[in-house]
């Protein structure tokens, strides 16, 4: 199938990957990787057999926010300035997604935004994620939003670009991979499934979940695929948790499927959980996902080890629960995006 070269798609972690998958599956765009993520990213490409059409590998150990930018805003617009694309499309909240939205204002190309609106309200929560949404919202063109409560507050920030409310990509993958996992479990014992890594918990909070995870790891299994950021091993390491290596994402969706409850601060696991029926304790002070905690079977968490032990024992004591249904999508996100641009904007 010949690229389209019109629609230019630029992804840098495996979040993006993971999500934008089922719509480039389906248009098979022109893709750019930014090499935010780079192991984690390879291993998704993989899973969805997609090849990105130039790879900038841009990451660096220790990198600031700062030095990312700059380099990978001079990367990307060198080659969007060559393949001249029709419209430029961005995914979510991160530093590949927010410098791509800057190529795509100065060159004067139409952004696309895909899974927007999202808001906790609190610009260091989740820190720089935050920020980097509200700013790519105020420069797309063309918004996709996962929920009403997502629609609604870019309604209220009066932005100027086209809003289309469709659900999370997150589902369509999940239903792309759901039928492949074994119904064999990765291990016999009960056990919770855990993820932390977000910047804004490294040292204080990180050290205060981690310590009680150490715990509670006395009372029950807790797995832990440990994220690569040294910043994360290194409090790891001073607490000493056990941990195992990062999980591929098939891999960790079937963790996932036979696990007793989850422990994470990831946003996109947070849309995956109600796809599984599992509850969910989230590892945040707040969270733009509002949605699931109307379920009744996601809890915020205060990042003290006492609440976290609390909670945790709230966890524990739910058996078959069931949530009506996942409130971020229904497997038909990519469908409605397609039937849009087409109908719309061709």
């Amino acid at each position: 199938m010949t690229t389209n070269k019109k629609e230019c798609f630029v992804v840098g972690t495996r979040p993006d990957i993971i999500k934008m998958a089922p719509l480039i599956k389906k248009m098979n765009p022109y893709v750019i990787h930014s090499g935010q993520h780079r192991e984690l990213a390879d291993e998704a490409f993989k899973i969805f057999d997609i090849k990105p059409d130039t790879d900038l590998d841009l990451m660096e150990a220790n990198q600031t926010i700062i030095s990312f930018m700059v380099k990978g805003a001079s990367a990307i617009s060198r080659v969007v300035e060559e393949i001249k694309p029709k419209r430029i499309w961005v995914l979510g909240d991160t530093m590949t997604a927010l410098i791509t939205s800057w190529v795509a204002f100065a060159l004067e190309i139409p952004l696309v935004h895909v899974e927007a609106g999202l808001r906790t309200h609190d610009k260091r929560n989740p820190y720089p994620e935050e920020i980097f949404r509200v700013m790519i919202d105020q420069i797309a063109d063309i918004m996709f939003t996962p929920t009403k409560t997502n629609t609604k507050n870019l309604n209220k920030e009066r932005v100027t670009g086209d809003i289309h409310q469709v659900g999370n990509l997150i589902v369509d993958a999940l239903e792309m991979i759901k039928p492949t996992l074994s119904e064999k479990r990765p291990i016999e014992e009960p056990y919770v499934l855990m993820t932390m890594h977000r910047r804004e918990s490294f040292q204080k909070d990180m050290g205060n979940v981690f310590g009680a995870v150490k715990e509670l790891s006395k009372k029950m299994k807790v797995i832990y695929p440990i994220h690569p950021n040294p910043n994360v091993r290194k409090v790891a390491k001073e607490i000493g948790i056990t941990t195992i290596d990062p999980l591929n994402y098939t891999d960790f969706l079937w963790y996932l499927k036979h696990c007793e409850f989850v422990m994470t601060d990831s946003g996109g696991i947070q849309e995956e959980v109600p796809s599984f029926d599992k509850p969910i304790l989230i590892l945040r002070k707040v969270t733009e996902r509002q949605e699931i905690l109307k379920s009744k079977l996601a809890f915020l968490s205060s990042l003290e080890s006492k609440d976290v032990y609390e909670k945790v024992r709230i966890l524990s004591k739910m058996k078959d629960v069931k949530y009506n249904s996942n409130p971020f999508g229904d497997g038909k996100t990519a469908d409605r995006i397609i039937k849009i641009i087409e109908e719309k904007y061709e």
